[in-house]
This record gives structure tokens, sequence and C-alpha cells, in this order.
């Protein structure tokens, strides 16, 4: 087992909470602000994002152990998940093209990546 999970340490946890913190309070405030399908395009990415980190996490732990790797069909299946997942978020976005804002899947897409670099800092600290 890695390193870091093996003490118990798990980013995507802690990238979570970040990532529905940030997510959340700028959809909340897209709302306040009047604009439902702002906070819409912003909330999908950043959750999908979340979502992803879990399982590439869990794909990691279990791909890359330093005694022998165990690259099995359960972890093709999570990235074949992962992709699809992602396949999805844009299928729907495309379908609603004309309802999303681009600028608020981009700022969705950004708090999950904060997020995930928040994480990664507090892990070395």
């Amino acid at each position: 087992m890695l390193a870091g999970a093996a003490e118990g340490r798990v980013v995507a946890r802690s990238a979570a909470r970040w990532g529905i913190g940030l997510a959340g309070a700028a959809g909340t405030l897209l709302l306040l602000l009047g604009q439902p399908w702002a906070a819409l395009s912003l909330i999908l990415p950043a959750a999908v994002g979340i979502i992803n980190a879990f399982w590439l996490e869990g794909i990691v732990v279990t791909v890359l152990q330093p005694e022998r790797p165990k690259f099995t069909r359960r972890a093709l299946g999570a990235v074949a998940l992962r992709i699809g997942l992602w396949g999805l978020l844009f299928g729907v976005l495309y379908l609603l093209r004309r309802e999303v804002v681009v600028w608020a899947v981009a700022a969705g897409i950004g708090c999950y990546l904060v997020a995930l670099a928040v994480a990664g800092v507090g892990e070395r600290s």
C-alpha cells in the first residue's frame, strides 16, 4: 500500500472537503445573484471532479503498490468509468448548451483543481 494511505492520510477526502466548500459557496452566491444555470454549470464539473478524485485515489492505491502492482480488470473498469463520467458531464453540458454558462464550468473545474492543490500542500506539511 502507498505510504500516505497506510498512514491514514487520504488526499481525496481532504480535497472533497475543500471542493465541496468552494463549489458550494460559489454555487450559493450564484443562486443568490439569480443565476441558477450558472450555479448548475459550476456545481456539475466540481462534483464530477471530486468523484473522480476518489476513484483515482482508489486506483492508485490498488495499482501502484511498491511490492507488486495489481493491474486488474476492476482497475481498468474504474478508469473507463472515470472517463465515462467526464463524457457524461460534457454530454449533458452540450445538450444544455443554450443555458450553460461557460465561465461557470471553468470555475467549477477550477474549484476542483484548487481543492486538490490545497489538499496536496496540506499533505506535505
